[in-house]
């Protein structure tokens, strides 16, 4: 593989496609914020916000200028999703979850996943901004989602035996990403506790050492639950959980940390890949049971985006041969069925045959997060690779006669 010749087609996606198409549609001029649902050509089709998405854009922006280039108009058009957040995302001290486009509640959130986008969103802007005012918010916020979880824990603490409670993945995992992104604003004691809590609850709860598992669902205190939703596995919460791991562990110089976020990764590939057609099902079933899920063969691009990432960033970090193997089968398969040829951006779903499902470029479901993340780390990890692989080659010596 020409690692260097693969680094520039990344970068390349990134600059002349991704980027241009939600600079130029995403934004709501009239109402403030950006649209969540866009047609192939850009052109929005319903105007709701989702907080969620609205925050993961902010981050994204704030992230380009902040570790890029300090382009100022992206730092721009993230102020001005800030702005529209910062007025209308929350309602009593708490994270909506969806608003009308001028701003107003349209329903709450039903997890903490939005008040953790949020964090993570004004955490990063702030780094560019220096503005104290969302540091204060982002502070607020990660004290609020930590008081919740712990009042979480003790409801189901005093209901047990009772309805049966599944606890999800994603929280634990955006939480551990909240908390990265957030622990130059965070009191240093509060930081660590809430840390070292959330990396045991998925190491501990979530994954299963036995038989090396990242499970999506446990019952409170990590038990399996031998249903349809207990042994289904999310193979894109599998790969983004790895690459959180992979966060933390480059934080921390924690290598037992990477070699286990590597492991996860594989182990997941091999349960989750097509063998038939190709690429990653949404959903598998730990016992190979059948599905209950009428989609659980869709084809998701943020799915294959962090696998793509986190595959590359694992061969950094271990030197896997595995990593590359499954680094170039997701490569060939992603980039032969999601980027949309005609237009810009990307396909958001497919199905089993690798036919898009729908070829709108934003919804509720998509935003650019994911492909913005995914595409710039693969590209620096590529570009990393690259680096090694040119160190490693051999020397060509002339031989004199």
């Amino acid at each position: 593989m020409d690692f260097s010749k693969l680094a520039a087609q990344y970068q390349e996606s990134l600059f002349r496609t991704i980027i241009p198409f939600w600079t130029q549609h995403s934004r709501d001029t009239v109402c403030g914020g950006y649209y969540n649902a866009l047609t192939e050509q850009g052109e929005p089709f319903d105007t709701d916000k989702v907080i969620l998405l609205q925050a993961q854009q902010i981050w994204a922006f704030a992230f380009l200028y902040n570790q890029v280039d300090a382009i100022p108009a992206w730092l721009e058009l993230a102020q001005h999703g800030a702005d529209f957040l910062r007025q209308h995302g929350q309602q009593e001290g708490r994270w909506l979850g969806v608003v009308d486009r001028r701003g107003r509640p349209v329903a709450p959130a039903q997890t903490l996943e939005p008040a953790c986008a949020a964090a993570m969103a004004l955490a990063q802007l702030h780094r560019a901004t220096q503005d104290d005012e969302l540091g204060l918010i982002v502070q607020e916020t990660v004290e609020t989602i930590l008081a919740d979880r712990q009042q979480q824990r003790e409801e189901w603490e005093a209901q047990l035996g009772g309805f049966r409670v599944l606890k999800s993945l994603r929280e634990p995992m955006l939480l551990l990403k909240a908390l990265l992104e957030t622990r130059s604003l965070l009191d240093p004691d509060l930081y660590k506790q809430a840390y070292d809590a959330v990396l045991s609850e998925i190491q501990s709860e979530f994954f299963d050492k036995r038989i090396t598992v990242l499970r999506e669902h446990t019952l409170p205190g990590g038990s399996f639950c031998d249903s349809a939703a207990g042994r289904r596995l999310h193979s894109g919460y599998g790969f983004e959980t790895a690459s959180y791991l992979l966060d933390a562990a480059e934080m921390t110089g924690n290598r037992r940390l990477t070699q286990q976020a590597v492991q996860m990764a594989l182990h997941l590939a091999e349960i989750g890949w097509d063998e038939g057609a190709g690429g990653f099902f949404q959903y598998s079933d730990l016992k190979e049971r059948p599905s209950i899920y009428s989609e659980w063969d869709r084809k998701l691009w943020w799915v294959h985006s962090e696998a793509l990432a986190v595959f590359s960033r694992g061969y950094i970090h271990t030197r896997q041969n595995d990593c590359l193997k499954w680094y170039r089968k997701v490569h060939d398969y992603t980039w032969e069925h999601f980027p949309d040829k005609t237009n810009k951006e990307w396909f958001g779903v497919l199905d089993r045959k690798g036919k898009p499902v729908s070829t709108s470029k934003a919804s509720p479901e998509k935003g650019c997060y994911h492909l913005i993340k995914g595409l710039h780390e693969t590209w620096r990890a590529l570009e990393q690779i690259a680096a090694l692989t040119a160190r490693n080659r051999p020397e060509t010596r002339l031989t004199r006669f």
